[in-house]
């Protein structure tokens, strides 16, 4: 029994069931029940295609021409997503009856398809549709193209409730699995499976190369190559248990005997030697023993005190856990992590946009497209500073912290015509705004790392050239083109990064997956980058709206690039040494040449000096 497949089917069900897109019909391939009488009979049975259009009750459906797509089956029922051009509209019931040697399919409206959250920085959103059993599973994909790589920003999975008809969100895969395919546009769903794979939304790239591991539960996502297929899993995993085995055996051993030398070590010593312990490294001596629990008092850390005169070697790495509504702080340096309440202002769907002087520019979202509410928040103080209302900006950045008679906050938007919009923190109730002339209308430049140097407002646009707009001119003058994107050995698909260092704008490209690191500084003439291979004293902290250079506090620390990312199997933070041309982590020896088996963050994070003013 044969049966010659119709050309340009994007999607198969069961064997029995294709849609055609492009002329808007349906293709059904009838199956019979054969007896095994009819089995050994010598008669070749044949099939064939049989075609009808569905075009018109598509129209009396969503009201204009579409499609279907990712058709899935539920309880013996068959499930498709109505499409037009490329946006799904609702789920469709496709109902099909056979009557004598004719098929009636009828389409007829189930329910629309969930409101997904907010997605920072999200350049598009892809929907995926999946039966399983008596389940039926919607996932949506927040997706971030930048120069041509693209990453997932976030993650929604919903299943429906059948008896209510209605679409819940998940909080937690509780063991299940998805795995995606992007090159093939679909989805597989696996309960409970109870492996390493569990808890996690798997993507597999276009490529077929690269896997995004996205964690549900953590809202991180874990970057790895395609396994081979001669690849041990299982020697593998032996290996890893090996070695944990192992380290937890060498740490039994050297607590015993760093606790036996704490021991011998007088009382009121332990008490100095306590004076110059914050945070972390505190907390962990007073558990020690109980000699050093006596010798650390409980300290209230929140009012400053001695955290004020305590000088950390770098910024830390601060990330909004939003569903458990906990701050961490990391330091890069030693991996130690400090927690904070977050406060109620920075519940919900919030965005950080530039992060100087120990403080955050951060908005509370209100929707798509709409302005949210702008505030100035130091974590280490606990103060919020509410900022007027403002649009929706693409970019932000101010030039001192609130505090201070001089803070002068800048944006803009590119969206309709293009606008400057400034706020003086101290003198003005509200935004001014400032229309750019001759520039309205140029829908190929996206603008981003706004940076206020030498009192004039910079930007990168999408191939990494700098534009510049005059602040010192009331009208504030825009200048296109300052100058063009650097020739860079990173290639095509490259990231931009760009940043103020002491008396220098400084430009970092990136090539795909972090393959490979180029730094530029704009030159005198301001006309060109030119490329650097040393920092000097200075560090580079990176995240997705902004950056940090500044002068390293240690020797170890200068020279290097560090990003918000950790290594996936011992959770330190990466970072790139210009020196060696490679990732490290605080663990020196160990090294890789790009992003894989590196894990980022999706909650809300940036990079922050500690501040107590």
């Amino acid at each position: 029994m044969t049966a010659a497949y119709p050309p340009y089917l994007p999607t198969i069900l069961g064997g029995f069931i294709t849609i055609r897109c492009s002329e808007t019909t349906t293709t059904i391939l009838s199956i019979p029940c054969v007896s095994r009488r009819l089995n050994t009979d010598r008669r070749r049975k044949r099939y064939k295609w049989v075609e009808m259009s569905y075009a018109k009750q598509m129209r009396s459906i969503v009201g204009c021409d579409g499609f279907l797509d990712n058709l899935t089956c539920c309880n013996g029922k068959v499930y498709a997503l109505s499409c037009i051009g490329n946006r799904l509209r609702c789920v469709i019931l496709v109902d099909i009856e056979v009557k004598g040697t004719e098929i009636v399919i009828s389409l007829s409206w189930y329910l629309k398809l969930p409101t997904a959250f907010y997605m920072d920085g999200h350049s598009y959103t892809i929907g995926f549709f999946k039966g399983c059993c008596s389940e039926l599973f919607f996932v949506k994909l927040g997706v971030t193209d930048d120069a041509g790589e693209k990453t997932v920003c976030g993650v929604y999975v919903y299943k429906l409730d059948m008896k209510n008809i209605r679409w819940e969100r998940m909080e937690d895969l509780k063991g299940a699995a998805i795995f995606l395919d992007l090159s093939q546009h679909s989805m597989f769903y696996s309960p409970a499976i109870g492996s390493e794979f569990g808890g996690y939304v798997h993507l597999l790239d276009k490529s077929g190369k690269v896997i995004q591991s996205y964690d549900y539960k953590n809202k991180t996502v874990a970057l790895s190559i395609m396994p081979t297929p001669d690849a041990s899993s299982a020697e593998c995993r032996l290996r890893q248990e090996e070695d944990i085995t192992n380290n937890s055996n060498n740490t039994t051993i050297e607590g015993e005997n760093m606790e036996s030398r704490l021991l011998n070590i007088p009382f009121d010593i332990l008490k100095t030697i306590m004076e110059f312990c914050v945070g972390v490294e505190y907390l962990n001596f007073r558990a020690v023993c109980k000699k050093c629990h006596l010798a650390a008092p409980m300290i209230r850390w929140s009012k400053g005190g001695r955290l004020q005169t305590y000088s950390l070697v770098s910024p830390l790495l601060m990330v909004l856990d939003q569903d458990r509504r906990v701050t961490s702080f990391t330091d890069p340096m030693f991996g130690d992590r400090y927690f904070i309440k977050t406060p109620r202002e920075l519940i919900g769907d919030v965005q950080i946009h530039c992060s100087m002087y120990g403080w955050l520019l951060i908005e509370r979202l209100k929707g798509p497209l709409l302005g949210g509410q702008l505030m100035f928040y130091n974590p280490f103080t606990s103060d919020i500073c509410e900022l007027p209302d403002a649009p929706c900006l693409d970019t932000y950045c101010f030039s001192a912290p609130p505090t201070s008679s001089e803070c002068m906050v800048v944006g803009f938007k590119t969206r309709g015509e293009w606008h400057v919009f400034v706020h003086f923190v101290a003198r003005d109730p509200s935004w001014r705004s400032f229309r750019l002339l001759n520039f309205s209308g140029d829908s190929s430049r996206s603008f981003r790392f706004a940076t206020l140097y030498a009192r004039n407002l910079y930007a990168l646009y999408n191939n990494g050239g700098l534009d510049f707009i005059d602040t010192d001119n009331e009208h504030y003058t825009w200048r296109k083109v300052l100058a063009k994107g650097p020739n860079s050995s990173c290639g095509s698909l490259k990231q931009n990064f760009l940043m103020k260092c002491d008396q220098q704008l400084l430009l970092v490209t990136m090539s795909e997956f972090g393959g490979r690191v180029d730094v530029f500084k704009l030159n005198n003439d301001s006309t060109e980058w030119e490329k650097t291979e040393n920092l000097g004293k200075y560090a580079i902290y990176i995240y997705g709206k902004s950056c940090l250079c500044m002068e390293a506090k240690m020797p170890t620390m200068a020279n290097k690039i560090h990003f918000p990312r950790v290594h996936s199997d011992n959770w330190k933070i990466v970072f790139y040494s210009l020196e060696t041309r490679r990732y490290h982590t605080s663990n020196i020896e160990e090294s890789f040449v790009n992003y894989m088996g590196t894990t980022y963050h999706l909650n809300p994070h940036a990079w922050i000096e500690p501040s107590w003013s």
